[in-house]
């Protein structure tokens, strides 16, 4: 910035100079010196102000498309995070992963050697063969009945044990499914091997968040293990005043840029709008979804982004003018004005505004000193006029 100013400023004297040079050519004398003049103001020629590329422009009444700065925070969506249980007690015998390790669905987190594993798949042999043992005598007694030496009750009493039979064989298989354990090889109880080992695997691809126990420990079904993340699944949650909620809609697009640089701007859309306001801080939440190009495994839950919105409606805004017309130093904005625009050297003094409302090309200005609506203000160049004014400091 100081170079700019710098550079600027040696810029216009050289302009200012020349074309100084040029008048007392034409005039034969020299030019007096001009009186005193007060810090915030300078006083240039429509040449010299032209020379250096400034225009003067009027405050105007025009629409003006609101545009939104709000703050927010990266946030996980719903199904793009996972906490890995145990299906079934048993001891931690390995653990396969570390924290910020990335893991595919599907991949072995830990191994567990459980007692409850092997009961229940004892229990799954011993249905197995007492169903093989029942469907025999099934068919036996289905046989008797067709020649008519059987007895109906005992037909009917070797179905219903059948049926019971394999209903438990289903039950104890969804169980065996649950954990992930294939029930082909315990089909044949004779040649059947039973082990203790169960494998607790992803859910998700991802990346490993925590790892919440050690080996060894005793766990159950409702202990958490393992959480994972899926790092292409987050959204952005933007807060925006009460007062911007009629500029705001589903689908509308949002800038988006974060605290790491490391992070390039993204362009995301307004997702849903949550229908009841912070009772504190009296702001909507837009939930906004976007994505980041490549694989970008830089952004973390929680972190800060800002937010850029262009409103979708107009407002009519008095007092407008060009942002290249404004000063900006700091939090602070200024413009430099003139009430005699016609005068041979024009006076120009550097005001403090507040912007009250922003449009993409224009906004609406708020002038903390009395200054008429029929001023002209400084347009386009102003970092000139504000070296220029320096020297008088």
């Amino acid at each position: 910035m100081k170079t700019t100013l710098l550079l600027t400023a040696s810029l216009l004297a050289l302009l200012l100079t020349g074309c100084g040079g040029e008048e007392e050519a034409k005039t034969g004398e020299t030019t007096k010196p001009a009186p005193p003049q007060n810090a915030d103001t300078l006083r240039l020629s429509a040449k010299q102000l032209e020379s250096v590329n400034v225009e003067l422009v009027s405050f105007e009444t025009r629409p003006l498309r609101p545009v939104i700065n709000a703050t927010g925070r990266v946030s996980l969506l719903p199904d793009s995070k996972a906490g890995v249980h145990s299906e079934i007690e048993g001891h931690i015998d390995a653990i396969y992963v570390r924290e910020g390790q990335f893991v595919q669905k599907g991949q072995t987190l830990i191994k567990l050697t459980s007692m409850e594993f092997l009961e229940l798949q004892n229990q799954y042999l011993a249905a197995k063969s007492e169903a093989d043992f029942l469907d025999v005598e099934f068919h036996r007694q289905e046989e008797l009945k067709k020649s008519n030496i059987g007895v109906l009750a005992e037909y009917q009493s070797t179905e219903a044990k059948r049926n019971a039979a394999l209903a438990r064989i289903q039950a104890l298989k969804a169980k065996l499914d649950l954990l992930g354990i294939p029930t082909r090889p315990l089909d044949n109880p004779r040649t059947a091997r039973v082990t203790p080992v169960v494998n607790v695997k992803a859910p998700i691809s991802g990346s490993v968040y925590r790892v919440h126990k050690n080996l060894g420990t005793a766990i159950t079904s409702n202990d958490l293990l393992v959480d994972i993340i899926n790092p292409d699944k987050f959204e952005a949650k933007v807060f925006v005043y009460e007062n911007d909620a009629d500029l705001i809609r589903v689908g509308q697009p949002v800038e988006l840029t974060f605290a790491s640089e490391a992070l390039p701007p993204v362009t995301g859309r307004v997702q849903y709008i949550s229908q009841s306001l912070d009772a504190e801080n009296r702001t909507l939440t837009l939930h906004v979804n976007f994505k980041l190009p490549g694989k970008q495994r830089m952004l973390l839950s929680e972190m800060a982004v800002r937010a850029k919105i262009v409103g979708v409606t107009e407002r009519s805004s008095p007092s407008t003018l060009p942002r290249t017309a404004i000063l900006t130093d700091g939090e602070a904005s200024y413009i430099f004005a003139t009430t005699n625009p016609t005068a041979d050297r024009i006076p120009l003094r550097k005001f403090k505004v507040q912007i009250e409302n922003e449009g993409e090309d224009f906004v609406q200005v708020d002038v903390l000193e009395k200054l008429p609506t029929t001023a002209k203000v400084a347009n386009k160049n102003i970092l000139a006029l504000e070296a220029e004014r320096k020297k008088n400091e």
